[in-house]
């Protein structure tokens, strides 16, 4: 009797193990499913294509791979997060698509740039339905991060500055020509045809504004970046209280 009890409960932990070890398998990959909660351009077949790279049929989804995935789908340029749902063998990859932001346009090349800083795209048709900025340093505005252009973060960071100066000024409606250089900013209008030079920080921004607040520059080049002067075609004036 007692040798029946002990076949019986050597059987029932037999099963259980056996039960456990089903139920707790890993799926195998049948079907990959891309879903796009929040699109903001046609990104869907970048991502779809850099993911298939990553995974194959028959791949265990195991909670590491799915892990490992999340991370480097995330860490794509078009992706701003994700989220992977798995049933049976079908994988479900939610995406929220990175935000365009601007157009930067260096050595006569178009890069559409994402909130993330990233290079979107190269190559841009519509510039007009995003703000434009040029870059004329003399080194390339970019550094490769994960296989992708990324601005540098020295540039990002004067993009914004000079985004958030531009906002602050008063400019008559007249929209400029955006230019970031080595030594600061370029503004450039064309009726009427003025240039304007500016540093990134100091007060150039503040003389800046206070003069064309009396009334818009008349046509030719000011340069503001030399602290408490205006230099005028060549000659230099005090800013306060002239007008070119």
């Amino acid at each position: 009797m007692r040798l029946r009890w002990v076949l019986l409960s050597a059987f029932s932990i037999l099963v259980a193990v056996f039960a456990y070890g089903v139920f707790t398998a890993p799926s195998k990959l049948t079907q990959v499913e891309f879903v796009v909660v929040e699109k903001s351009g046609p990104w869907k077949a970048d991502i779809s294509q850099y993911v298939l790279s990553y995974v194959h049929v028959g791949q265990d989804l195991t909670p590491e791979f799915l892990s490992n995935l999340k991370e480097e789908i995330e860490a794509l340029p078009w992706v701003k997060k994700c989220k992977l749902e798995v049933n049976g063998g079908k994988l479900t990859v939610e995406i929220w698509e990175t935000r365009p932001k601007f157009v930067l346009i260096s050595d006569r090349e178009t890069f559409l740039i994402g909130e993330n800083g990233f290079v979107l795209k190269k190559g841009v048709g519509r510039k007009e339905a995003y703000p434009v900025f040029f870059y004329r340093g003399k080194t390339s505005p970019f550094t490769v991060v994960n296989g992708f252009l990324m601005l540098k973060k020295s540039v990002k960071m004067e993009l914004k500055l000079l985004n958030s100066k531009i906002s602050e000024i008063e400019l008559e409606g007249k929209k400029p020509e955006i230019s970031l250089l080595d030594s600061g900013v370029q503004l450039a209008f064309k009726s009427p045809p003025v240039l304007i030079y500016l540093g990134i920080g100091g007060d150039a921004w503040d003389r800046f504004s206070e003069i064309s607040k009396k009334g818009f520059l008349k046509p030719g080049v000011y340069d503001f970046r030399f602290e408490q002067m205006m230099v005028i075609k060549g000659r230099q004036e005090k800013c306060s209280g002239k007008n070119s």
